[in-house]
């Protein structure tokens, strides 16, 4: 059995008692916000956060839409999941690995007549130790006088922020329970064939280098502008031509701004590389183009993601949480952990979940041969 499946076996269920997860986003503030992967890493904890309290989960709707050709612009309106995840695949791997865990979609609480608040957490407070939520869900029940609880008579107690809410570290379960819950939680299956026929473009079938560029209006330059992003991508994959003999020519870059893949396009080709994107490349299937443009921001991005997984090298940036989702895939079952070997090392930890590293070894591509962050304080 996987670490996943034995934990949910030696855990107390509470049949009946649900968990309300959200970030007070949406117009109901029962919604996660905070951009795709910040939804992501929101939903993976409330099933954790589900699993120490006994509960069922209410998996709650989505409020990160971006327009795609004005990324600051979001929607207060609300999505359910499976707008990017694959939710079916989600219940039927729950039954499989947690068939204790119930599950509700998008914010349904029909039929649960009592929800609960607990104590407001912002999303940057120190995450919680093993069986501290079912402490909280606990002292919640007891103040509104509730004991009596069962399938016929549903409680929901709701709980936000969630983000960074457990800490796997002090549990034991960076390479266990955290590795498992991942798994679980796959982006929308549409999305992923659009994805399949990019890889099957012939301008990536003698291998290509993936590169997550940030040239967008919405991305705040203290977070490496777009020119330093150029300069140290460049600097990285002209290493890789002098230490491989593969010689691969061709730089799949992933980016919201047609406008900035020009940029990038116009940097690099003059070293002699060929620059494509998912633009370029869908310029050959007019009808499957015409369906990419019409996505949101996010959705545009989870079409990349397996182009990004399946490179030959990878190139992204510390600070987005896009390039940290392709690194931790690529090399979550490797030997040793990517993060703290490679990126973390020479760095300390500051308030605000942040971290400094040495002035003199940053800015910096860091990590291994094959996968690689921009970093910079």
């Amino acid at each position: 059995p996987s670490a996943l499946n034995a934990l949910c076996n030696r855990t107390n269920w509470t049949d009946g008692l649900w968990l309300q997860c959200h970030s007070y986003s949406g117009k109901d503030r029962i919604s996660v916000a905070g951009g795709l992967n910040n939804a992501r890493n929101r939903i993976q904890t409330c099933i954790r956060l589900a699993i120490d309290a006994g509960s069922g989960l209410i998996i709650p709707p989505i409020s990160t839409i971006r327009d795609s050709t004005n990324w600051v612009t979001g929607q207060t309106e609300s999505v359910c999941a499976d707008f990017y995840w694959n939710m079916e695949q989600l219940q039927a791997l729950l039954q499989e690995e947690c068939p204790q865990l119930q599950l509700r979609h998008c914010g349904n609480t029909t039929g649960i007549d009592t929800i609960i608040p607990t104590v407001y957490r912002h999303y940057s407070e120190s995450p919680s130790q093993h069986g501290v939520l079912k402490a909280l869900v606990n002292t919640a029940l007891s103040g509104s006088n509730i004991s009596n609880i069962s399938r016929n008579n549903p409680v929901a107690v709701s709980f936000g922020d969630d983000l960074y809410a457990f800490n796997y570290s002090a549990a034991g379960e960076l390479a266990t329970v955290r590795k498992d819950l991942f798994k679980l939680l796959n982006f929308n299956q549409r999305l992923l064939d659009i994805s399949a026929t990019i890889l099957q473009s012939h301008y990536l079938r003698y291998g290509y280098i993936g590169v997550h560029f940030r040239g967008e209006q919405d991305w705040l330059k203290e977070w490496g502008t777009a020119d330093q992003q150029m300069e140290y991508f460049l600097k990285e994959i002209r290493e890789i031509e002098a230490t491989s003999t593969r010689g691969i020519r061709t730089i799949y870059v992933s980016c919201g701004s047609q406008e900035a893949i020009a940029r990038f396009r116009k940097k690099f080709t003059p070293f002699g590389h060929t620059v494509v994107d998912k633009w370029s490349i869908l310029a050959e299937n007019p009808q499957l183009l015409e369906e990419v443009n019409a996505m949101d921001f996010d959705r545009q991005a989870v079409v990349e993601y397996p182009v990004l997984l399946s490179a030959d090298y990878f190139e992204g940036l510390m600070m987005s949480t896009m390039s940290l989702l392709v690194a931790y895939a690529r090399t979550m079952d490797e030997e040793k952990d990517f993060f703290s070997t490679y990126i973390l090392t020479g760095s300390r930890p500051i308030p605000n979940r942040e971290r400094l590293w040495d002035v003199n070894k940053v800015p910096a591509m860091k990590g291994h041969n094959s996968t690689k962050l921009f970093v910079l304080n």
